[in-house]
């Protein structure tokens, strides 16, 4: 039977007012009124609605009808008088609102949204002690973010201070935020203003964005069923970006895109197409949160940007193109005569024409084997590694540093590029004569001519340890030389996932990125079948458990235990958010608390790596 319109629940109530002479209902009307009666026993929302709006001009008779129809269960015979506008029934047989109370734990949200409608149309004193079943303050662990919403803005709308002020000292830090945003200032209890404040002056939506998107365990896995796998972590955070091949048997590799989000491990199918030759060998692909692109490489090794979220369009045919990297809004990659960007919703490149990379090497060739870029979009800033040159640019095309052609190695290739700072870079390159890895430390100056503050041959980690780039800001093609090339016993002790097979050349798991504080790895579990994204993460899913937990059953330990936690992890975001549950813990169990700095993890600085004459470590 399926459910009533609102203009048919409306036609049955005017159909079922039809009146003899004597006040009786003749046939048509006496069916209408039936099967109102039927539709309400049911729990047609559309019917009790109807019914609801002529409660009080329903002769004694109508009521009996409704009464007799109503469920035997009283907690469901309590939602059932309240839907249909019989509130003096409800009140005779629920006094003390504890039925209503059961009812609405266990209905469907939708009738949860209903009866919190109609007591609060109704004015209904008891509208409180339902959602809060009473005095269970341990009810608030299982509310709904709307139910613990609906629950703040009752309470102050009836001015309820004392009760509000003890939801918020009760909620998770997340949903004390916007609760502490119904409070008046001068409800603020001296004693307890400054949290108050600190509270109320935190975005509820961001805070909450924060923790939903944390990993709720270490790993995260998911098989792809492809190969040649590609990662990017959208800029929020919240997904990373998936692409590899599934070979077609006799035809060619097909491309898939997928997302999967960290907060929950779900995954979404985004695209599947043809590549531009039979076997695309590529991983490139690049996440800028409402857009994904992918890089194409066609039989001539020219590749050809390809968007493929939200829409599918090629932003024109294939040419010399370098990878890409994120702007301060699209991406932008290195062309032969300067810069090109995908910019928002743009049907083509934009190209930026830079004369010195035009006229300072008229043979200068984009490719992978010999140019690379890096970006650090938060100061618009691009630097480009070609021809053994590194040359830092704004996002305008002002060429604003240039080392001579001394960076890096005449025999080298696949280099790898990232910021330290707006001011240092490290350069890494792989040399054939004699065969060597090599990492350069370059200081760019404001006044002066750039610098080589370090020089290594040999393993990331044999010259700086794995600490010391913990918790910096570091483009992925350089981490994964940091920790892909490393000697096959050196294992990051807070990253043993990441290791190299002693009785083979290859690594057993192959590290494709990390977040940009150093808090989740992304790695390519390689076996014999389809390869498998892992997404590893060692203090994230306890921030995650601490910040959800409401503060009603926090222990002094989860004080200690958040203190512990916040120099582990990178994530300014995370940081802030732990700094907020430490106040509001140190306030519930007293006792001063010693944070740490809430500025950003810094990007580099005069302790920046190996930026001392000597090279030695900072």
């Amino acid at each position: 039977m399926g459910r009533l319109t609102g203009e048919a629940a409306r036609q049955l109530v005017r159909r079922a007012d039809g009146r003899r002479a004597n006040g009786s209902r003749g046939l048509r009307a006496r069916w209408a009124w039936r099967r109102l009666v039927l539709r309400c026993a049911s729990g047609d929302p559309a019917a009790q609605d109807a019914v609801r709006a002529i409660a009080g001009k329903l002769p004694g008779p109508d009521v009996l009808d409704l009464l007799a129809a109503a469920p035997a269960e009283p907690a469901d015979r309590a939602a059932y008088l309240t839907l249909i506008g019989q509130g003096a029934q409800r009140q005779a047989l629920d006094p003390d609102g504890s039925f209503l109370a059961l009812a609405y734990r266990a209905a469907a949200p939708e009738v949860r949204e209903r009866l919190r409608t109609v007591m609060a149309a109704e004015g209904d004193a008891d509208v409180i002690r339902v959602v809060v079943s009473g005095d269970q303050r341990d009810r608030i662990a299982e509310m709904s973010d709307g139910e613990l919403d609906y629950l703040g803005r009752q309470l102050a709308e009836h001015r309820r201070w004392d009760e509000l002020r003890r939801l918020i000292h009760d909620l998770p830090v997340p949903k004390a935020v916007a609760a502490a945003q119904l409070l008046p200032v001068e409800e603020y209890p001296r004693n307890d203003a400054e949290l108050l404040s600190m509270l109320a002056e935190r975005s509820a939506r961001q805070l909450l964005a924060t923790v939903e998107r944390l990993p709720a365990t270490r790993l995260i896995t998911h098989d792809t069923g492809g190969s040649y796998l590609g990662a990017s972590l959208s800029p929020d955070l919240s997904e990373v970006a998936l692409r590899y091949g599934i070979w077609k048997r006799g035809q060619h590799n097909e491309i898939h895109v997928e997302t999967l989000r960290i907060g929950t491990g779900e995954t979404t199918h985004r695209f599947r197409g043809d590549p531009l030759r039979d076997v695309d060998s590529g991983n490139s692909i690049l996440h800028l949160g409402d857009e994904i692109v992918i890089r194409l490489e066609d039989d001539d090794h020219r590749h050809q940007i390809v968007r493929v979220v939200p829409d599918l369009r090629a932003l024109g045919s294939p040419s010399a193109l370098s990878d890409m990297r994120r702007a301060s809004s699209g991406a932008v990659l290195v062309c032969p005569t300067g810069l090109a960007f995908v910019d928002p919703g743009a049907h083509t490149l934009r190209r930026l024409e830079i004369p010195r990379f035009k006229n300072s090497v008229q043979s200068f060739v984009v490719s992978d084997a010999s140019c690379t870029l890096t970006t650090l979009p938060e100061d618009r800033l691009v630097a480009v590694y070609r021809t053994q040159r590194i040359t830092v640019v704004s996002e305008d095309g002002t060429v604003l540093h240039e080392t001579k052609k001394n960076a890096g190695s005449g025999s080298g290739f696949s280099p790898a590029l990232s910021f330290l700072s707006p001011d240092s870079l490290a350069l890494h390159i792989n040399a054939t004569f004699p065969p060597r890895a090599l990492t350069e430390i370059w200081k760019f100056p404001s006044k002066g001519v750039p610098r080589r503050t370090a020089k290594h041959t040999g393993a990331i980690p044999d010259r700086w340890p794995y600490e010391e780039w913990r918790g910096k800001r570091l483009d992925d093609s350089f981490v994964t030389r940091i920790y892909n090339n490393a000697d096959a016993h050196r294992v990051d002790p807070l990253a043993p996932w990441i290791q190299r097979s002693s009785e083979v050349s290859s690594p057993i798991v192959r590290l494709l990125g990390r977040s940009p504080g150093g808090d989740m790895y992304f790695t390519e579990a390689l076996a014999s079948g389809p390869q498998r994204l892992e997404v590893h993460s060692p203090h994230l899913p306890d921030a995650r458990a601490l910040l959800e937990r409401p503060l009603l059953h926090s222990t002094p330990a989860d004080l200690r235990r958040v203190l512990e936690l916040r120099p582990k992890i990178g994530d300014l975001a995370v940081r802030e958010a732990l700094d907020l549950l430490a106040a509001a813990l140190s306030e519930r169990f007293g006792g001063d608390i010693a944070l740490g700095s809430t500025t950003a993890v810094p990007r580099g600085g005069p302790t920046d790596i190996a930026l001392g004459e000597h090279g030695r470590a900072g």
